[in-house]
């Protein structure tokens, strides 16, 4: 049998000021204690979900960026980098791109017979409007899926799977910037190619699970998050092997550990049942 597929991830690093229950001040070192640990586990590629920072105007956000980026520097392992809302607030995804070596928009790694797509959705928030996913980013989705049939992971800031807010601090009053408004546009296409078999998400500093038509839809815990940690970082991070099953462990303070099924090529749920009628 064929080795699995090995990732390390980690989500909402957060480096800046201590805000609320985000402990931005441990950043740094907690980043380093993430990826020493990935190259002990040997992990097959390091992957960064965004919002590595929390911004506070232009000079701050890319010296806090600069900072984080040398982290980053010399790794013996592959790493890719989405953006959040917090990189691109001050800087736009030019300055994250130049400053982590990274192509501008989309990225997809082929590892193991694994396709790895990085969809860089439109990760800005224009306050008080929330974000949206553009036309143009929807078309690049689709063309990407297109281009191939191997089993495909797609990694994204913010989630595309929906999902009940109810107790998260930052989210259960606000839950329009949990997720893209028009993410059922995105999920359409996931659904309709077959072959996707894990959505992978940060942005909403909590672990959760959300199955839609036998894919799974994953968030990971912020790294730096204290809300569900009395309030001490949750020193989270994830790990995920790909073969048979979908295995994934958060580790840290806030710890989950799943084992799922794979999605089969075509599998499909039976379809939601119309609206239910009143007599």
């Amino acid at each position: 049998m064929p080795e699995p597929l090995r990732l390390a991830l980690v989500a909402d690093i957060h480096h800046g000021e201590d805000k609320l229950t985000k402990r931005g001040g441990a950043a740094l070192g907690l980043l380093d204690r993430f990826l020493a640990f990935a190259g002990d586990w040997g992990a097959d590629m390091i992957v960064d979900l965004g919002d590595r920072i929390s911004d506070k105007d232009a000079a701050t956000d890319a010296r806090l960026l600069a900072d984080v980026a040398a982290v980053f520097t010399g790794l013996n392992t592959p790493h890719a980098h989405l953006n959040g809302n917090h990189d691109v607030a001050f800087l736009g995804q030019e300055a994250n791109a130049r400053a982590l070596g990274e192509a501008l928009g989309g990225r997809v790694v082929i590892l193991k017979g694994w396709r790895l797509i990085f969809w860089q959705a439109d990760s800005h928030i224009p306050f008080p409007e929330t974000f949206r996913i553009g036309q143009a980013d929807l078309d690049w989705l689709e063309a990407t899926l297109q281009a191939s049939d191997l089993p495909t992971v797609i990694f994204t800031h913010v989630p595309l799977g929906g999902g009940s807010m109810t107790g998260n601090m930052w989210f259960q009053n606000n839950p329009e910037f949990a997720g893209y408004p028009n993410a059922d546009a995105a999920r359409a296409l996931i659904q309709a190619h077959g072959r996707v078999v894990l959505c992978v998400s940060g942005h909403v500093h909590w672990n959760s699970l959300n199955r839609i038509d036998a894919i799974p839809y994953i968030t990971i815990q912020s790294l730096t998050e204290g809300f569900a940690t009395g309030g001490e970082a949750a020193e989270a991070w994830a790990t995920l092997e790909l073969d048979e099953t979908i295995r994934w462990r958060t580790h840290g303070r806030d710890p989950i550990e799943m084992v799922l099924p794979l999605r089969q090529p075509g599998e499909h749920w039976s379809p939601p049942l119309r609206p239910f009628r009143r007599a």
